[in-house]
């Protein structure tokens, strides 16, 4: 049952000849080779030849080679090398089917000619026990190589296709017939392709082949040998495995006829290294959590990828503004750690609703290509800086309430009042997508809920005032002194282009400042409720102390603000009055109509602490008389 093989051409294999083969990139984990060589007699030491070419090549590479070589090709330390193995090469005897001895025999046909029971710590290959047939069956049941495998046998009998020497040549089914058996348990086990050559370093031949360029197909990986002939190739079904091919190719070598002294069994389409790698990389979001409200809007959101991954930059990893535009980010890419951070040119808005996305073009180093992936977050609300809870009339009749739901989606429903109703707002908001002011309800059973500010939900009083820049604007002036006008005195009729400086917010009555010319400056006029202009300037004024203040806080919980240039509140924090001591100020704010004291020094500077009856702010004497 020996190949057939030309004594001469093997002997003379050198190993020294590999050395000028390139080296490839090496995976973070290294693919692992297992090698077989069962005892063959007198051929062992060729065989073994061979098989340190072949591993040879595949330590260049980068892989782990395990090696089972007679005479300990037991079948403990086969399979204790085979585990886990990407790539599995058997040198040896081979017993295949058909065959000209008995018919099909699983137990002992298609598999590995390994050191038998009778073994005695040499080469002998007698049938007596010093040599045996492990079949289909007992690889199956025993063998556990790594998912999508190849499979190569080298110098085999029987597994490429051809008959042993001294018989009747291979006819094309009997040839196909032996290499569907021979590969048909490699499917079985989760194995992708199956090799079986009798050319000179043919196994060496593959591995160089497979590790150079372990993206291309296992059909390029095949006709890439020299001395493949395209005339030669049949192809067909395979006769066991479903969606596989076996391949045969029939040419003279050796001194003969033409024989089958190669082959393939496999999808040619597919690669070593999506075989080996079949799980797609995956993607999480790591900050802020997906669907996430009141995220920071200086926060950089941060990706993490489960594995190393190519095809990253600003076309495949964006992230989309309210509008669903691409902002301008950059995209900082650790390959080591898998992360990748957005950083936003500049501040993200207000209450916006953002979507972080993740797009096509981005695979693993096997092909893997990612599944495309969206989350959207909502940035801290546009709130006003409330020191307290405020105090709410909600009218009889129909309110329209919404909530925020993840991601800053909004939730609705309406609530019909047949008498007021007075609730407590602990914060007034602008909502995304929505306009105006809205209250946020503390009070049961409507916690959680948002109602429009407006003259049917409001609280007592100045709620907000803000300047605006000078805008001329269309207005339906009112026509006498008796319409819904803070002061309509010499208000000229019908809609008229004014110029506004400021908005106000009175008992939930939005008014604009009138300043232009034909009507006295400081005139009021109330307009629609939720009329939000442009560049608004929620920092009214900024007032700078003659001299350093001292700020006092009674004991007590006390709200410090952190504002933009705008007056918008960035930050909020809670501070206990008896733990902060040492507070100084140089100026006051003025922001959406409260006054607030800046903390010059320390752990707060920069904060805003809100003037309440419970803050004071000293002024120390100036003790020179000069």
């Amino acid at each position: 049952m020996f190949s057939r093989l030309l004594r001469a051409a093997l002997a003379a294999v050198s190993l020294t000849a590999l050395v000028s083969l390139p080296s490839t990139v090496h995976a973070a984990e290294p693919p692992r080779v297992a090698i077989i060589v069962g005892p063959v007699g007198s051929l062992t030491p060729t065989y073994l030849a061979l098989a340190e070419a072949a591993a040879a090549t595949a330590q260049r590479h980068g892989a782990t080679v395990a090696r089972a070589y007679s005479p300990h090709a037991t079948p403990a330390n086969v399979l204790a090398a085979v585990a886990d193995a990407n790539v599995v090469v058997y040198f040896g005897h081979g017993y295949g089917h058909p065959s000209p001895y008995a018919g099909l025999n699983t137990a002992r046909q298609n598999g590995w000619g390994l050191q038998g029971p009778r073994a005695r710590g040499t080469h002998d290959d007698g049938v007596n026990g010093y040599l045996a047939y492990y079949g289909e069956d007992w690889i199956m049941a025993n063998a556990r190589p790594a998912p999508g495998f190849v499979m190569i046998y080298s110098n085999t009998c029987y597994a490429p296709g051809a008959s042993e020497g001294g018989f009747a040549p291979a006819s094309p089914w009997d040839a196909a017939q032996r290499v569907a058996y021979y590969s048909r348990k490699v499917f079985a086990m989760g194995g992708s392709a199956y090799f079986a050559t009798d050319f000179d370093r043919g196994a060496a031949d593959l591995i160089d082949r497979i590790f150079s360029n372990p993206r291309a197909g296992y059909g390029s990986i095949f006709t890439g040998d020299r001395r493949y002939v395209p005339s030669a190739l049949t192809t067909q079904p395979h006769h066991f495995s479903a969606g596989q091919q076996i391949w045969l190719h029939r040419t003279k070598y050796t001194d003969g006829p033409p024989n089958y002294w190669y082959a393939f069994a496999g999808n040619p389409e597919a690669t070593p290294m999506r075989s080996w790698d079949p799980v797609a990389p995956t993607v999480a979001l790591e900050h802020p959590v997906a669907g996430g409200i009141d995220v920071d809007p200086w926060l950089a959101p941060k990706l993490r990828f489960s594995e190393v991954v190519l095809g990253i930059g600003t076309g495949s990893v964006r992230l989309l503004g309210p509008d669903g535009r691409a902002l301008p980010a950059e995209v900082v890419h650790n390959a080591a750690t898998g992360a990748v951070r957005l950083v936003p040119e500049r501040q993200l808005v207000l209450g916006g609703r953002y979507t972080i996305e993740v797009g096509d073009g981005i695979i693993d180093a096997a092909g893997n290509p990612l599944a495309p992936a969206r989350w959207n977050f909502l940035t801290r609300l546009d709130a006003d800086p409330l020191a307290a809870t405020l105090a709410v009339v909600m009218a009889s009749g129909t309110h329209r309430l919404v909530r925020i739901v993840d991601g800053g989606a909004l939730e609705e429903r309406e609530l019909r009042l047949t008498e007021d109703l007075s609730v407590v707002a602990r914060s007034r908001a602008r909502l995304p997508g929505l306009t105006g002011s809205w209250f946020e309800i503390e009070t049961a059973p409507h916690t959680g809920w948002w109602v429009a500010e407006s003259p049917l939900a409001h609280a007592a009083g100045l709620t907000e005032e803000v300047a605006l820049a000078p805008t001329t604007i269309e207005l339906e002036l009112p026509p006498d002194p008796a319409a819904p006008s803070v002061d309509a005195a010499d208000a000229p009729a019908g809609a008229t282009s004014v110029s506004v400086d400021r908005r106000r917010v009175v008992d939930g009555r939005t008014e604009l400042r009138v300043v232009a010319p034909g009507m006295p400056e400081g005139r009021w006029v109330e307009v629609e409720p939720g009329v939000i202009l442009e560049n608004e300037q929620r920092l009214v004024d900024r007032r700078a102390l003659p001299d350093p203040g001292q700020i006092r806080l009674a004991p007590g919980s006390h709200a410090a603000f952190r504002f933009d240039a705008g007056g918008h509140v960035l930050e909020r924090r809670a501070i206990e009055g008896d733990r902060m001591t040492g507070l100084t100020t140089s100026e006051a704010v003025i922001v959406s109509g409260r006054r607030f004291h800046v903390v010059a020094e320390g752990e707060l500077a920069g904060w805003a602490i809100a003037d309440t009856p419970a803050v004071t702010v000293s002024v120390p004497e100036d003790r020179d008389p000069s």
